[in-house]
């Protein structure tokens, strides 16, 4: 499988989100562009700003060339699928990331996928993980250690006027659902969107914090796996809780 990376179109395409968002990184001493690892963090609202940030300061900076997991729908139509690969994206099909991997790739990975990005109102950095473990077994698999991270500001930048789950939790939706064809095509209505009540992002500060790396060779069945990942969704939370402390104590 052949991963695109494009120096020049990742600069550039984010070079207008980073004036814009100015965005600050801590704990870049867990980056090592040479030990793979896989990247995991919270996805947040529309996943369009600062999904390219952090894909840059990856690449251009630490010299990592992440392959980023995207949801199957990014792949669809000629031209977005062409601008996802040039940042390093493939379809989040197991075979392709086993593949990326085989290769030596970091792996970036939102385990909240699309649903976490079509937030609703009062779900600002909450993580929605469902049931999801495929990528921590991955991740033993090829003995890749965990880098967790947080990000926020990208929640924050729209103020949500029109809430999906209006539509979700209706009768008639729910009626909708029940014809199975339905109810797979519209992923039980994760993909109804919510929508804002502008289109102009409002212009704030965005950060980063990368911790500590963690390792998954201890880890001997399903129980020692789910806490596992509780224990990363938990740092993820507490990153999210010091960029809120950093961010105030900037504004002082």
């Amino acid at each position: 499988m052949q991963v695109e990376h494009n120096a020049k179109w990742i600069k550039c395409l984010s070079a207008l989100s980073k004036q814009y968002f100015t965005p600050s990184f801590f704990g870049a001493e867990h980056i090592d562009a040479s030990k793979p690892a896989m990247y995991v963090g919270n996805h947040t609202l529309y996943g369009i700003f600062d999904s390219p940030i952090l894909i840059d300061y990856l690449y251009n900076k630490h010299k990592v060339a992440v392959v980023s997991i995207a949801d199957h729908g990014h792949f669809y139509l000629p031209g977005w699928r062409t601008l996802f690969k040039k940042f390093g994206a493939v379809d989040g099909k197991k075979e392709y990331i086993r593949a990326a991997m085989q290769q030596g790739y970091s792996i970036l990975v939102f385990p909240g996928g699309g649903r976490e990005v079509l937030k609703r109102k009062g779900e600002a950095y909450q993580l929605i993980w469902k049931q999801r473990y495929g990528f921590l077994k991955l991740a033993q698999e090829f003995n890749y250690e965990i880098v967790p991270f947080a990000a926020l500001g990208g929640d924050e930048v729209f103020e949500l006027g029109f809430d999906a789950n209006l539509i979700i939790e209706s009768q008639w939706f729910q009626k909708l659902l029940k014809v199975p064809q339905l109810d797979k095509l519209l992923r039980h209505g994760d993909v109804i969107p919510s929508l804002p009540k502008n289109i102009i992002p409002k212009r704030l500060p965005f950060y980063f914090q990368f911790m500590p790396r963690q390792n998954l060779m201890h880890i001997k069945d399903t129980e020692q796996l789910k806490d596992f990942r509780d224990q990363i969704q938990q740092q993820i939370y507490a990153g999210l809780e010091h960029l809120k402390q950093q961010r105030e104590v900037k504004k002082v």
